[in-house]
């Protein structure tokens, strides 16, 4: 059969791309490989900023609204900050990506579940007539653009040559189950504890009947993900052996610059290394590019232009410089926490500051400028951090062989 378009995988970035795209009149197909409602690894938070992102209401599948934080150093003494309004919404991967994808069908999308590509073939360079052949197990597909929503190790990014450079970071994470809600604590609060994990932090954040507890590194610490994972249940009092459904999982980060473009196919979201660093959070970046390779799909089905390279460079326009002071503000915490973490504690300012990051009200790129000929300070530091962090893991390397 034949489409406009086709998108490969329905998470957030895959559906959004699909419900835009057939809304604007493209005829579309929507794949994914499991059967829906189907859960994923995710912490599940919804930034305010990213929840403004859409044109649809996600108060259907939102369990909590959190508007404070309980931080920690290294599974120390804890203390709460509050908010006097929403700084973010919790809901489950299972229920906000089944959201997403009926909204692609009520919008036009043809979404055929538990159905996973097994090969793309670019027969075209996106001209009319030709574009891309997507086989599954149940058949082939032909349409003038693809859009690859399937993950790190998707296979559009591997047979389309759009797979971009990316440093990988890995989670562990599972649920601690409440069946008559989840203590009175946590239902407004989350749980971050920084300064433990090389590149990372550990979190509680709060379901409806269930807290995910959850711990993220860089790659080379994987090895101490499950007893960090351990003690962190043991800090707030968490049974570890009675967690369900314990799972990993990769948080790609793109290198500037990797190809997510190419001719009809492009990938986004966690596809396209779309993964904010110093967070981990990837909901609000799978959005934006789902949006912005839809968008550039319709030029390219219109005839305003031959390929999907105009997506390549709104990605890199819009989200990448987003994206590299993520990084730079990442590796400058993670070479030294507990001055900032003494800072959140002690100064409303800086805490303030924080709620206006999360809440979207400032971006990364807003902070630099406020601090005006300190960004060069940042610059220095960010890198004199990542070169010591490269050193440790080169001696990490050749440790283990």
């Amino acid at each position: 059969m034949r489409y406009d378009a086709i998108v490969a995988g329905a998470g957030p970035a895959g559906s959004t791309a699909a419900r835009i795209l057939a809304r604007e009149g493209a005829s579309v197909l929507l794949l994914d490989r499991a059967r829906f409602p189907r859960d994923k690894p995710c912490g599940g938070g919804v930034t305010l900023r990213a929840a403004a992102c859409q044109d649809l209401d996600l108060s259907p599948v939102v369990e909590r609204t959190v508007t404070g934080a309980r931080f920690s150093l290294r599974l120390g003494e804890a203390f709460d900050r509050r908010y006097e309004g929403p700084l973010t919404y919790m809901t489950q991967r299972c229920r906000l990506d089944a959201f997403l994808a009926e909204a692609a069908v009520s919008a036009g999308a043809t979404f055929q579940d538990g159905e996973p590509v097994r090969r793309v073939e670019v027969t075209s360079n996106g001209r009319a007539g030709g574009g891309v052949t997507v086989l599954t197990e149940r058949g082939s597909y032909c349409a003038r653009a693809l859009i690859g929503a399937d993950g790190a190790n998707g296979v559009v990014g591997r047979d389309t040559g759009t797979r971009p450079e990316t440093e990988a970071a890995v989670a562990l994470e599972g649920n601690v189950p409440y069946p008559d809600g989840v203590p009175e604590q946590w239902r407004e609060f989350i749980g971050l504890d920084v300064g433990g994990l090389a590149g990372g932090y550990g979190w509680v954040f709060p379901k409806s009947d269930h807290l995910n507890v959850g711990v993220g590194a860089w790659k080379y610490a994987a090895f101490t993900l499950r007893p960090k994972l351990a003690d962190l249940c043991a800090r707030h009092g968490f049974d570890a052996g009675a967690l369900e459904g314990v799972r990993g999982h990769h948080l790609p980060v793109r290198a500037p610059g990797s190809v997510i473009a190419r001719g009809p196919a492009a990938v986004v979201g966690d596809a396209a290394g779309l993964v904010d660093p110093l967070t981990g959070e990837g909901i609000h970046m799978a959005f934006m590019s789902g949006r912005l390779a839809a968008r550039a799909a319709l030029r390219m089905l219109a005839g305003e232009a031959d390929d999907l390279s105009a997506y390549q460079r709104a990605a890199d326009r819009r989200l990448q410089p987003e994206l590299s002071v993520s990084r730079k503000l990442q590796e400058l915490f993670q070479f030294a926490p507990p001055p900032y973490v003494a800072v959140m504690r002690r100064s409303d300012k800086f805490w303030r500051l924080f709620c206006h990051l999360i809440r979207g009200e400032m971006t990364y790129l807003d902070f630099l400028r406020m601090i005006g000929p300190l960004r060069l300070a940042v610059d220095v530091f960010a890198s004199s951090a990542r070169r010591r962090r490269l050193s440790r893991v080169a001696a990490v390397r050749r440790a283990s062989g």
